[in-house]
């Protein structure tokens, strides 16, 4: 019997499947419309297209799924009606939001807006309690204003409720009372509580992480059951289901359900995670991974292999706290709806229209202008361009809908068209250098990986623009992040905040840390079917400076802390403080902040195998040629269009060129360069093109 590994990629336009057969190495894809009422629709179609390939689903052994359920519910601010339980006094913390203030674009938009409460103040109550800052109890938690904070918040509607008090990362006693009160007043509404969601210092992180928590995460809990009943229901009943994690490492879904906070990421993740096993392949040590679907753009930096993870992400205007990968994401997709500001200015996203109605040349119903219909009219599509020839485009639909646009603008149809792709490359361009110069990055040291449906045909102009040299196209990119998915590990994360200075802290206390950490662990693996001693475990403490207002994060130096180990803590943070920020303070003390437990397990993964070698003449792939506009010029040229799947490694392509594919489109402006490598890349020189 086979053995067959999947990875699902659900996005906001289309769901993706990648299979890999792990004796003989056969991988075979699939890729369908997404359906946004009910996602687990379109991942039960995609495996539907690969069971009609003679797979069987008794042979699917180990499944990975990346969503961007949860991500969309909180973009779109159509997450559930949310509580917040908050200590009396305390309620303008969530409005005042850290007093954080625009930033960006966002600076000199003059119709700018704060983000929403996810909790309005209408569905806060003050509770009274309270305790300090060593989790002592100073006031006693007032039952009977739980109690009625819990029926007046049924009363109105709410389907979630977030609890987040003073310092119950160190004492969640109360907070712990308090869900077994909601759950006796209304046993139906879901409770996140901050002593679980982030355990951590910083009580505005702390809150909006699980006012988040509280507001998406009844959506995937319901997507989640949903789509593990689907996948019962067409015969794949493989034990290793598992869900990408915004960290990059996967979780079962069965677990996944109880951290949803966890999975906001989930979708991008998968092709950054792709992204580092390609850098590896290629010898690249400085890659950007960007990434264009249908709805969103999402940009990451990978450095020696290694991509930055962040405790400060900001999606959709809020606050999470939550380690995830260091991932910008932007309203700017092949979906993205082009239309007049309140400036009369042309304004490209970040609404989109998703996979329903989809672009106006889809014919699904769609009328606005999109960036792919601007697309199609400029020549970078023909009409059956998209999934081998399965998927017809509507010129005429496509006319129609930027002439709208045009006709207010007062352009012609090419230059309405233009207008639209060269806006949505700007704000692409303007997220791309903003990411790299605030990790004090030069481009010209990095090469772009472009993938999604999107990316490998605005990648290389943005490229040039910015003085990337090179573009890297993988041979699959609108199914890279589903490859990805199968390419990575099962992994968790754990924190628990506890302030003391490091060389005065007891050691008793950070080795009972460390045992409720990895007591939380071994409930996790053995929820996920795993041995303790299957996984790789790391203690890590984090440190600063006195009045530092921010720490850095070292390992342990021993399983068990003893006394002897203090010091070595101090000098190895010194060394990291000093190569990090060119100085440190040996003198002076240390403050220990929070202690993470860091937990992996390895699972099968994809094999990415070399292609055959050709002659450098990639004659035998061209198909034809097609009118393409260049955007330098303002003109059309004639542009020879490939197949991607005639390619071989050596094949050299010189711009203006389209490369097609059953998954994506590539375009070469003139004077661009390619060249086929090993494993398939297309590798664009970007350089002549300056």
């Amino acid at each position: 019997m086979s053995n067959w590994l999947i990875g699902v990629d659900t996005g906001g336009t289309f769901t993706d499947l990648v299979a890999f057969e792990a004796q003989t190495g056969e991988v075979r894809v699939a890729k369908v419309p997404s359906v946004p009422r009910d996602p687990s629709t379109a991942v039960s179609n995609a495996f539907a297209e690969l069971f009609d390939t003679g797979v069987a689903p008794t042979e699917v052994r180990f499944l990975a799924h990346g969503t961007t359920v949860g991500t969309n519910a909180l973009l779109e601010q159509k997450g559930v009606r949310a509580g917040l339980l908050i200590t009396r006094g305390f309620r303008a913390v969530y409005e005042a939001r850290s007093w954080s203030r625009p930033v960006g674009a966002d600076l000199v938009d003059t119709f700018y807006q704060k983000p929403p409460l996810l909790a309005p103040q209408k569905w806060t109550c003050e509770i009274t309690e309270r305790v300090n800052y060593a989790g002592e109890v100073l006031t006693a938690l007032d039952e009977d204003s739980v109690r009625s904070a819990a029926r007046l918040l049924k009363s109105r509607g709410v389907d979630s409720i977030a609890v987040c008090y003073l310092f119950s990362f160190l004492n969640p006693a109360h907070e712990e009372r308090t869900a077994a009160i909601i759950a006796e007043e209304a046993p139906e509404v879901r409770v996140s509580l901050s002593s679980r969601v982030l355990p951590v210092i910083r009580e505005y992180p702390r809150l909006s992480t699980t006012v988040v928590d509280a507001y998406v995460g009844p959506i995937i809990e319901r997507y989640l059951l949903r789509l593990v009943e689907r996948l019962q229901g067409i015969g794949v009943g493989t034990p290793q289901a598992y869900l990408m994690q915004s960290n990059g490492g996967l979780m079962r879904m069965t677990v996944g359900a109880r951290y949803p906070n966890q999975t906001l990421l989930s979708g991008p993740a998968g092709g950054v995670v792709a992204g580092i096993d390609l850098a590896a392949r290629t010898c690249s040590s400085h890659i950007v991974t960007f990434d264009m679907g249908g709805t969103s753009t999402d940009i990451c930096v990978i450095v020696d292999g290694r991509a930055e993870e962040t405790s400060e992400s900001r999606l959709g205007g809020q606050d999470v706290g939550t380690p995830a990968l260091q991932i910008r994401t932007l309203g700017a997709g092949g979906g993205a709806i082009a239309s007049v500001g309140r400036d009369g200015l042309l304004k490209v996203g970040p609404d989109s229209a998703g996979a329903l109605p989809g672009p106006a040349c889809y014919g699904r119903g769609g009328e606005l202008p999109t960036v792919t219909d601007a697309n199609l009219l400029l020549g970078v599509f023909g009409t059956d361009s998209l999934l081998g020839a399965r998927m017809t485009l509507d010129r005429e639909r496509a006319e129609r809908a930027v002439r709208t646009l045009a006709q207010r603008l007062n352009l012609s149809l090419t230059e309405a068209a233009a207008g639209i792709v060269r806006i949505v490359n700007n704000n692409m361009a303007i997220a791309l250098r903003l990411t790299l110069q605030e990790q004090g990055h030069d481009p010209r040291r990095f090469a772009l990986v472009a993938y999604g449906g999107g990316g490998p045909i605005h990648a290389p102009q943005i490229a040039g623009e910015l003085r990337i040299p090179r573009v890297l196209v993988p041979l699959r990119p609108g199914l890279y992040s589903a490859m990805g998915l199968l390419q990575t590990q099962v992994r968790h994360r754990y924190l628990k905040s506890s302030i003391g200075v490091l060389s005065r802290f007891p050691v008793e206390r950070m080795n009972r840390i460390f045992a409720d950490l990895l007591e939380q662990a071994r409930e996790d693996l053995r929820a996920e079917d795993f041995q303790e001693s299957e996984a790789v475990i790391t203690r890590q403490v984090d440190l600063r400076y006195l009045h530092q207002g921010y720490q850095l994060t070292v390992d342990s130096p021993a399983l068990e802390i003893a006394a002897s180990d203090l010091g070595e803590l101090k000098r190895a943070f010194d060394a990291l403080h000093l190569r990090l920020y060119g100085q440190n303070a040996e003198g002076e003390e240390a403050e220990v902040v929070t202690f993470r437990l860091a937990v992996e397990l390895a699972v099968p993964k994809l094999q990415v195998r070399e292609i055959a070698t050709g002659n450098g003449d990639p004659e035998r792939a061209r198909k034809g040629t097609r009118s393409l506009y260049e955007h330098g010029s303002k003109r059309f040229f004639d542009a020879h269009v490939y197949q991607r799947e005639k390619l071989l490694a050596g094949d050299r392509i010189a711009g203006p060129a389209i490369v097609e594919q059953f998954d994506a489109t590539s375009v070469l402006a003139a004077g661009q360069k390619a060249q086929v490598d090993g494993f398939g890349n297309l590798v664009i020189d970007t350089r002549t093109s300056q």
